[in-house]
């Protein structure tokens, strides 16, 4: 069996029995098209093979109508049907005769020639002018009256001004002697508190010093310092006390 691609013509040569009778799909190898192969004794009629079989001629044809049955209506709702459509015509009817009966509105006795037609005409677009030059007036006159009635903003404005001026004054007369005093009892007490922890320090010097002999250098010179400077304010204290002792005993003496 000889098997042909359809798509780069490749033949191969193949055994009967590896297409089995209701065919199979193969591939070619050359381009890898894939298409179905029937069995060579059991291939299908062409197009026109199939067209070339006749129908029986006895065979019966069935005639489909293509209009379907038309529904009959049920006896009362044809009735309905039919009294609305007369209620509708009576409607019309009264409609169409009542604009007939309308009274001639007389539009051919109220035409106007067109040289009146344009001098009122004239007439009604200077009376709207005229309208519009009062309207404008009178909403210039309103706004102007309404710009009175507000207050200035720049009055508002300088106002609020000074009275955030005077208020920030005020904050900052009574702000700062506050904040002079504070600042002046914090350095007192630090002042204080240097002094007190100086004393204790030259009080327990030689306690810390056992307690911590590595700062022992250190308490040895700030004592030492300590001591020349109580001996220079006791000189200073009996220099200050012979002079007054001289003073008072020469203002008694003369």
């Amino acid at each position: 069996m000889r098997l042909i691609c359809p798509n780069c013509d490749a033949q191969y040569e193949v055994p009967t029995e590896v297409v089995p009778t209701e065919g199979r799909d193969v591939q070619c190898s050359n381009c890898g098209q894939t298409w179905f192969q029937h069995h060579p004794d059991h291939v299908p009629p062409t197009g026109e093979e199939a067209a070339a079989i006749a129908i029986p001629e006895n065979e019966e044809r069935v005639e489909i109508s293509t209009q379907p049955q038309r529904k009959e209506i049920d006896p009362a709702v044809a009735d309905i049907l039919r009294q609305e459509a007369e209620h509708e015509a009576e409607i019309r009817e009264q409609e169409n005769t009542g604009l007939e009966s309308q009274p001639d509105l007389g539009l051919d006795d109220d035409v106007e020639d067109e040289a009146a037609r344009r001098a009122r005409e004239a007439r009604e677009r200077m009376a709207r002018m005229r309208g519009e030059e009062i309207e404008a007036t009178t909403s210039a006159a309103a706004l102007g009256s309404r710009r009175d009635l507000l207050p200035d903003i720049e009055e508002i404005n300088s106002t609020l001004r000074s009275t955030n001026d005077r208020q920030f004054a005020t904050d900052e007369s009574g702000v700062a002697p506050s904040r002079k005093k504070r600042g002046f009892k914090r350095g007192f007490m630090a002042v204080v508190i240097i002094a007190i922890i100086l004393a204790a320090v030259y009080i327990f010097a030689p306690d810390i010093a056992k307690a911590v002999p590595q700062v022992d250098p250190y308490l040895s010179n700030f004592v030492a310092l300590v001591d020349q400077a109580r001996a220079w304010l006791d000189g200073q204290l009996q220099g200050l006390a012979k002079w007054l002792d001289a003073t008072a005993a020469s203002q008694n003496n003369g």
